[in-house]
């Protein structure tokens, strides 16, 4: 009886744990990028870029500098002006992270997601897929 009663109390601690880290896994996305995506502002956003990104943007997909991504976003919100990003669902683990929500354009609305990798310290997109909702 007495194995049986640790057992469970070592599944509650287990599931504890992991509800925890799943809460801080959502909680520590930088706020700006969401607002970023909110607020159509391709500068803001590419402050999360590194060097090379990978864009899929209605169905045009590769690889681009930071440069050229920044463009590509601001021509998409300059096409499609934001009027809300409502984040559905973050996850992931302590190196990576994944984000995916609702942009709600002017002219539709898309669904988002989202890749990001830690380096030096930071979260940088390494993925941005949108697509027609």
């Amino acid at each position: 009886m007495r194995i049986i009663k640790y057992i469970f109390i070592g599944i509650l601690f287990v599931l504890f744990s992991a509800a925890n880290a799943s809460s801080q896994n959502q909680n520590d996305l930088p706020k700006s990028l969401i607002l970023a995506f909110k607020q159509g502002n391709n500068v803001s956003l590419s402050n999360y870029f590194g060097d090379r990104v990978e864009l899929s943007i209605q169905d045009k997909e590769a690889i681009y500098s930071k440069s050229q991504a920044k463009q590509i976003i601001g021509k998409f919100f300059k096409d499609f002006p934001p009027t809300d990003f409502k984040k559905k669902h973050a996850g992931g683990k302590t190196g990576a992270r994944y984000v995916t929500g609702d942009l709600l354009t002017k002219k539709g609305n898309f669904r988002v997601s989202f890749l990001l990798k830690k380096q030096n310290g930071k979260f940088i997109v390494h993925q941005l897929n949108i697509e027609k909702d």
